[in-house]
């Protein structure tokens, strides 16, 4: 008899004497091996409905993305596989199982996710949205099947150009973007995982630079399974992306809520990190004491007025500072730049004490201290005409 449960990623032999304590401390060790050593991926030439696999594009922290084949209607599509790495592992039989029973509940959790995820894509349509074309569970997981796009991150992309973009460009890049997010927002879904890694800029492999192209943006997935992964396991840096997660996402208490503010906090600090060449700091950091210098001065001069007035707007702190939805920060956006809008900075003191003169005055200067050497200019001059003008 043994109580090996074959749908079960081996245990790890504790050996003898070993107490029920020190078993589960060798089950925590099996979470630490890397999954490519516990031959996670499918292999290539794996039959997954009517789509051969390839290669693996990437492997995240709760999902694989496989290159495949559609055998039918002959094109390449991408294909991702529900696998968190933290709750789940792939059997000797190729199925997928939770490592542990006390996963099992979370697991199942994330999977229902995921499907939704991949339900939720398959019924929207929007150029910057990814698209799913079908979804199906099978071997104790689930898979989504969505075009192959050829292009690089965001965040590639701003790392080879070497330099901030233009305005212009970033406008083209932030006006498709709120269109997608207003979809979303459309059926009551916050994305929360806007972010330079998340959105691939599609390129046109014949133009001679592709740095030069139109952004044409797509926004990824929205992770919520990860989400569910990360809440089980207390892995909460799976889901915060440092600088673009808003302070509300840091608050497991739910007393600050989501919403569209959330994804347009995410936004404008997107714009940001890629005017200033960084990220603003965590949002955490920022609500107990916030230093970072505004848009409005760190780039002015080189973007225009209403465009910085946006993005500082959008990436207050505090959830009731930001505009409340996208036709809010859009207008922000479209404000002439002869009339700046004043702005709420998202600083923790009132807006008289933020002094954003470059180089201030020294505390003990006194600006009356100027008059004397005026009056003593003119009384030179009384001086002067009195020996030589009499003359």
């Amino acid at each position: 008899m043994t109580d090996l449960d074959p749908t079960q990623p081996p245990r790890p032999d504790p050996g003898p004497g070993t107490t029920p304590g020190a078993l589960e401390r060798a089950e925590q060790k099996t979470l630490l091996v890397p999954r490519r050593e516990r031959d996670a991926n499918l292999p290539a030439g794996t039959l997954l409905q009517e789509f051969r696999v390839e290669r693996v594009l990437g492997v995240g922290g709760y999902s694989i993305v496989y290159l495949a084949h559609d055998t039918k209607l002959d094109r390449r599509v991408a294909i991702k596989e529900f696998l968190p790495a933290t709750l789940a592992a792939r059997t000797d039989g190729g199925e997928v199982a939770p490592r542990l029973p006390r996963f099992e509940a979370a697991y199942a959790k994330g999977l229902e996710s995921f499907i939704n995820e991949a339900r939720l894509l398959g019924s929207l349509d929007h150029p910057a949205l990814v698209k799913v074309y079908r979804f199906w569970q099978a071997g104790g997981t689930a898979y989504m099947v969505m075009p192959y796009y050829e292009g690089t991150t965001l965040k590639k992309w701003l790392a080879d150009l070497g330099a901030p973009p233009s305005e212009r460009w970033l406008r083209q890049l932030a006006t498709p973007l709120i269109e997608a997010l207003q979809v979303l927002h459309d059926q009551a879904i916050v994305h929360r995982d806007v972010a330079p890694d998340n959105i691939v800029l599609l390129v046109d492999r014949s133009a001679p630079n592709y740095l030069e192209q139109a952004p044409r943006p797509v926004l990824l997935d929205f992770g919520a399974a990860r989400r569910v992964a990360a809440e089980a396991t207390q892995q909460l840096t799976a889901i915060l992306k440092t600088g673009y997660s808003p302070v509300e996402q840091y608050d497991q208490g739910h007393a600050m809520k989501p919403g569209p503010w959330s994804d347009i906090y995410s936004l404008a600090a997107l714009l940001y990190a890629a005017a200033m060449g960084r990220p603003p700091g965590p949002s955490i950091a920022r609500l107990v004491r916030d230093e970072l210098v505004p848009a409005s001065v760190a780039a002015r001069g080189r973007y225009g007025p209403a465009f910085l007035a946006a993005v500082d707007a959008g990436r207050a702190v505090r959830p009731e500072q930001r505009p409340q939805t996208l036709a809010e920060f859009r207008a922000w956006l479209e404000r002439p730049d002869a009339a700046e809008p004043d702005i709420t900075l998202p600083v923790g003191e009132p807006a008289a004490a933020v002094d954003l003169a470059l180089e201030p005055a020294p505390a003990d200067a006194k600006p009356q201290t100027r008059w004397w050497y005026v009056a003593g200019a003119l009384a030179l001059g009384v001086l002067a005409w009195a020996v030589f003008g009499r003359g």
